[in-house]
C-alpha cells in the first residue's frame, strides 16, 4: 500500500486576527431565541391558551444544572449542501457567569465513526446531528449536553419576518466572490434592508478597516435589530416567528422551551461580557490533494481540559505567573503560557531562566497563593517556596527537560 503523500502548504503571512462573519448570525439567533422564550413565557403566564408551543415543551433538562457543554453548528447551503460551515463547542457556567467556546475549523481532519478520515464538516451530511455529536465528542474527548443546529439563512428569514431593518450605510460597499456566490452592492445612505442585504452588510470586510469595520457594522446592525425586536409591533409576533423557524427545522435543538426560560433569566451583562472564543490549534496541509486543517493533538487536550472539562475559572486570573524556559528549547515558554491561559491563569511574562540545566519543571512560590498546588499538579511539576514580597508574580514556572 502506497504511503500517503503529505505536503505542507506554504507558510501563511501573519494576518490580523479576525472574527468570522457568521458570529453575527450566532449572536443574533441566540439573542432571538432567548428573547422569544422570555416573551412567550410572559404571554403564557397571562393566558396559556394564546400560545400553541411548536418548541419542545418537555420538562427542563437544565433545571438544577449550573454548568454544561453545548454545541453550536450552522449549515450553509452555499458551502456544500448539508455540511456544517460553523462548529463551536462551549462550556457555559450559569453559576460563575461565563462562557468559553472552541471554534473548530470546518476543514479539520478527524475520524468520523463509520466513515473513516474526513473533514469534520462532513459528519452532519453523513448522519445528521447524532453523527455530528458523536464525531465531535470522540475527537475532543468531552461530553456535549446540548446542541443548537441552525441554517445560516435562518437569520435572513427572521429579519424578513420582522419586516427588515433600517440602517444608515456609512459608505458604498461593493464586493464580489463567485466561489462563495457572494455579491454585495450597497449604496451609501439611510435605507431599508431586507434579510439578505442585512446579512451582506454584516459580512462586508473588504476595505482598509478590515475586520474592525465589519465588527462595528455587525454591532450597529445587532443594535438596530434588538431595538426593532423589542418594539411592541414585533415583540408580540416574535414567538410565532421563531417557533415557525424551529418547526421548519431552520433551528434544531434539544433545549426545551423551559430550558430557554432558564437561560433567559440567567443571561445578563456579566455573561455577555465574559464570552471568550478560542480557535482550535492546527495547521493547513494538503493530504492526497485534499486541503485539511490538521489539528495539533499535543495542544488540543490542554485546550479541552481548560475550556470544556471545568479547568477554567474566572478566579484563576487572580494569580500572576511568570513562565521561564529552563531547558533552552525555543518557544517553549510561550507554548506553556498559552496552555495556562486556557485555564484562565494570568501569565504576565515569559523569559529565559538564568540557566538551561533544569531536568524537571518546578513551580516556585514567590508570594503566598492558594493556586500553587493546582498549577504544580496541572504541569506535573515539583513545588518550591522561596518568598519574595517584591516579586511581580505570585508564581514562577521554570520549564525543565521533562517538557520537551
Amino acid at each position: 500500500m502506497a504511503a500517503k503523500s503529505i505536503r505542507p502548504t506554504k507558510p501563511r503571512l501573519k494576518k490580523q486576527k479576525r472574527r468570522p462573519w457568521y458570529m453575527f448570525v450566532v449572536y443574533f439567533l441566540v439573542y432571538s431565541l432567548l428573547l422569544t422564550a422570555g416573551v412567550a413565557f410572559y404571554i403564557w403566564k397571562v393566558n396559556p391558551e394564546i400560545i400553541k408551543f411548536e418548541w419542545n415543551s418537555e420538562e427542563s433538562k437544565l433545571d438544577g444544572i449550573k454548568e454544561f457543554n453545548i454545541l453550536l453548528a450552522g449549515q450553509d447551503a452555499g458551502f456544500g449542501g448539508n455540511r456544517t460551515d460553523t462548529i463551536m463547542v462551549g462550556h457555559v457556567s450559569l453559576k460563575d457567569k461565563y462562557a468559553n467556546f472552541i471554534s473548530i475549523p470546518r476543514d479539520t481532519r478527524v475520524r468520523i465513526p463509520g466513515h473513516g478520515i474526513d473533514k469534520i464538516n462532513a459528519a452532519y451530511a453523513y448522519g445528521g446531528t447524532d453523527l455530528l455529536l458523536k464525531t465531535v465528542e470522540g475527537f475532543l474527548g468531552a461530553d456535549i449536553d446540548f446542541y443548537v443546529v441552525f441554517r445560516l439563512d435562518a437569520a435572513i428569514k427572521l429579519i424578513d419576518a420582522m419586516g427588515g431593518v433600517n440602517i444608515d450605510v456609512e459608505k458604498n460597499l461593493y464586493y464580489r466572490d463567485r466561489a462563495q456566490n457572494l455579491y454585495i452592492n450597497l449604496k451609501k445612505g439611510r435605507q431599508h434592508l431586507d434579510g439578505e442585504k442585512a446579512v451582506q452588510y454584516a459580512r462586508f470586510r473588504h476595505d482598509q478597516m478590515g475586520d474592525i469595520g465589519r465588527i462595528e457594522r455587525q454591532q450597529k446592525l445587532l443594535n438596530a435589530l434588538a431595538r426593532k425586536a423589542t418594539s411592541y409591533e414585533i415583540i408580540k409576533h416574535l414567538p410565532k416567528i421563531v417557533f415557525e423557524l424551529v418547526r421548519q427545522k431552520h433551528i434544531d435543538t434539544n433545549l426545551t422551551f423551559k430550558d430557554a426560560i432558564i437561560l433567559t433569566r440567567a443571561y445578563d451583562d456579566q455573561i455577555a461580557s465574559s464570552v471568550q472564543t478560542f480557535l482550535l490549534p492546527g495547521e493547513p496541509r494538503d493530504i492526497d490533494s485534499i486541503s485539511y486543517i490538521v489539528p495539533d493533538m499535543e495542544e488540543v487536550p490542554y485546550m479541552v481540559g481548560g475550556i470544556l472539562r471545568g479547568g477554567f475559572h474566572p478566579r484563576n486570573k487572580l494569580v500572576n505567573i511568570i513562565v521561564k524556559n529552563g531547558c533552552g528549547s525555543p518557544m517553549l515558554a510561550k507554548k506553556y503560557k498559552k496552555r495556562l491561559e486556557y485555564y484562565g491563569f494570568e501569565v504576565i511574562k515569559t523569559e529565559n531562566a538564568m540557566d538551561f540545566d533544569y531536568d524537571k519543571t518546578v513551580v516556585i512560590v514567590r508570594k503566598k497563593t492558594p493556586f500553587a498546588n493546582a498549577i504544580a499538579k496541572l504541569l506535573m511539576a515539583e513545588k518550591e517556596t522561596d518568598l519574595k514580597p517584591d516579586s511581580m508574580a505570585n508564581l514562577e514556572v521554570i520549564l525543565g527537560k521533562d517538557k520537551l
